[in-house]
């Protein structure tokens, strides 16, 4: 037994090694997990960032050129669990180029416009703003909190080409085709525009949704504009968006996001103020939900943090509260 032991890790080392020399491959993760408490319910164990575990790699093709792909994987830090049911890498499953073109890359990613939004929220997409019961969101989130059922906004997207250019003096652009793969149904596509030099931001981006039912009459789309600045110890964003359904019930969203971090005692405070307006139209008047976020970030080292968060949801009239510990590798 130990001699057919010690051979499989002689196999495997050498499978590794030659592995090594072909391409450059990596392990990473995000460990996260704290203590919550919601108005109304009990306190429980849950992320603040999504606990996950990836590969990624190149090969260097020559000419500049190199392959490269990604596969990611979500699970559940409290119980280990994986996140979704009968998908492993549901995260990110692609393949790709890049090179003096730009970079390309084919299967399930970030959906484009809804990446964009790491860029202005300081709780990075996943902080308190969402996690009371998740009224706002940008792209169509009944502020009931009732997910819109033909909601324009993904934060994910499978089948798709994803195309970033290279950055000319701080503007890049990116563009993303979803293929819907059913008959007579139309693919859907987004088209963003990104600013980054010194201490200025800014994007722009619109979609039109891609359609998983043949023959649909609805054509759901989302626009956006958003940016910020930094001053010293302290930077400011702002993002609006609007999103139509092209559903008479669901109607438009209407979303505004303000956002403030500010570096001190060797952590950063993070504040956000998010608005967001439906209006139907089949049901008189509009629904407004608003959401407030107050949190300290504290850095243990380059990947181990603590954080104390509190948010308040003014439509549902829910605050919540968490202290929590994020680890990446």
């Amino acid at each position: 037994m130990k001699k057919i032991t010690l051979a499989a890790l002689i196999i495997a080392s050498f499978a590794a090694a030659t592995a090594q020399a072909q391409s450059n491959v990596v392990v990473y993760g995000v460990v996260d997990l704290g203590l919550a408490k919601t108005s109304g319910s009990s306190m429980v164990e849950r992320e603040n960032q999504a606990s996950r575990i990836g590969f990624k790699g190149t090969e260097d093709l020559g000419n500049g050129l190199k392959a490269i792909f990604n596969l990611e994987s979500e699970f559940k830090a409290d119980t280990g669990a994986q996140a979704t049911t009968n998908t492993l890498f549901d995260r990110q499953a692609w393949v790709g180029l890049t090179g003096n073109f730009g970079t390309v890359y084919l299967g399930r990613t970030k959906d484009l416009l809804d990446g964009t939004l790491a860029r202005v929220d300081p709780f990075n997409t996943y902080g308190v703003i969402g996690k009371i019961n998740e009224p706002v969101m940008r792209g169509g989130q009944s502020p009931n909190g009732a997910t819109a059922a033909a909601a324009v906004g993904a934060s994910r997207v499978s089948n798709a080409i994803t195309y970033n250019s290279p950055s000319f003096s701080g503007f890049v652009v990116s563009g993303q085709v979803v293929a819907s793969e059913i008959k007579n149904a139309d693919s859907g596509y987004s088209l963003v525009a990104t600013y980054d030099m010194g201490p200025a931001s800014a994007h722009a981006g619109y979609q039109r949704k891609v359609q998983t039912v043949a023959n649909a009459a609805a054509e759901p789309t989302l626009w956006l504009v958003g940016g910020g600045y930094k001053f010293g110890p302290a930077k400011v964003t702002f993002d609006y968006s609007k999103a139509d359904t092209d559903v008479t019930t669901t109607g438009e969203f209407k979303s505004f996001l303000l956002g403030l971090a500010y570096d001190i005692g060797g952590g950063a405070i993070k504040a956000s103020y998010v608005k967001q307006k439906q209006d139907s139209r089949t049901v008189s008047g509009k629904e407004t939900a608003k959401a407030f976020g107050l949190g300290y970030d504290y850095p243990l080292s380059k990947r181990t943090a603590v954080y104390v968060y509190g948010g308040r949801d003014q439509f549902s009239e829910k605050s919540m509260y968490q202290l929590g510990m994020t680890h990446k590798f």
